[in-house]
């Protein structure tokens, strides 16, 4: 019995060293890939961005939710974008292509080192933040800090803050798990997973799909991920919850239709974020969830023109116009 239970151990501590093998070949081959866009310095180490489309005002910045990386998670928008304004998507410290940054992860950090990185790349203001969940959080992080610097805002599926410590709704379910995730992904598992499930990685456009599914796939990415998520309900969340808002300044809050049904409150807590500026609209993006609000194909087409509508209304200087299909 002795002897049969030694052999299973032995034949367990073979699987987890293929495992670990095949998953270390596969993110060494994947770091050798060239990254798309630059590294700017961000005061020390370099964030991955990509900036595209005309030079005129304002322009757009692209912030991701908790565990994408920006400069691939809004493929569409930001070709869509950059037809009408200059728009610049990005990886935070530790996400993505770009270099680990300094402890703790919270916003006021991000927000920080990504006004160096704007600096460094030469993208003076006005800018029109876009934030989706977490991304909604730091964009008032970020007109709280800079506020001669922020013309409007788009929300997209925003997160809403609190003076609690607790994260948002559509991650609290998986709070005690996601510690496991970068031994997971170290294993290999999350590359299984993101091959045999899926994630809304799919419904992106080449090259964007196939760099997120790697990044999903990292054992970086997820250490990055749970960074973040160490720093959101004791730091970040309070700090968003003390900012005054948009002002008077361009606010379109987009919430996803399934969203809406699904979670009790959150169309409410939607509600209050368009409350955070006096010239807003709220939007309902039709058959969108909150992910795919951002990463398919149809639901990005209508939330790239919430941004040319915020945009233009920056530009002529006019109150913001409902949508096609939304709600005032």
């Amino acid at each position: 019995m002795r002897r049969v239970a030694e052999r299973i151990g032995i034949a367990f501590l073979l699987v987890v060293l293929a495992l670990l093998l095949w998953q270390n070949v596969l993110e060494g081959v994947e770091r050798r890939e060239p990254v798309r866009g630059r590294m700017v310095d961000a005061g020390g180490h370099r964030l991955r961005m990509i900036v595209s489309g005309p030079g005129r005002g304002p322009t757009v910045i692209l912030e991701c939710g908790i565990g994408g990386s920006t400069a691939s998670s809004w493929g569409w928008e930001q070709r869509a974008v950059a037809k009408f304004a200059r728009v610049v998507s990005y990886d935070r410290a530790g996400l993505g292509a770009s270099d680990p940054g300094p402890m703790p992860r919270d916003g006021n950090r991000l927000i920080d080192e990504l006004h160096t990185a704007l600096e460094h790349a030469g993208l003076p203001p006005p800018f029109v933040f876009v934030g989706h969940s977490y991304g909604g959080l730091l964009a008032r992080l970020f007109t709280e800090r800079y506020p001669g610097e922020v013309a409007g805002a788009v929300l997209v599926e925003s997160s809403y803050a609190s003076s609690s410590t607790g994260a948002a709704r559509p991650v609290r379910p998986y709070l005690h798990l996601l510690p496991l995730a970068p031994w997971a992904a170290r294993l290999g598992l999350m590359r299984l997973g993101v091959a045999l499930i899926g994630t809304d990685a799919r419904r992106l456009p080449e090259p964007e799909r196939a760099e997120q599914s790697a990044y999903l796939s990292s054992s970086r990415q997820w250490m990055g991920i749970v960074r973040e998520l160490e720093a959101w309900g004791p730091l970040t969340n309070p700090e968003a919850a003390k900012t005054h808002g948009f002002g008077s300044r361009p606010l379109a809050v987009l919430t996803a239709e399934t969203s809406a049904h699904r979670w009790s409150g959150w169309s409410a807590m939607q509600e209050q974020a368009a409350r955070l500026s006096t010239d807003s609209v709220h939007e309902i993006v039709p058959g969108a969830t909150h992910g795919s609000a951002v990463t398919d194909s149809a639901s990005a087409a209508f939330v790239s023109a919430a941004i040319e509508e915020v945009v233009t209304a920056v530009r002529e200087r006019r109150p913001l116009r409902s949508l096609v299909g939304g709600v005032n």
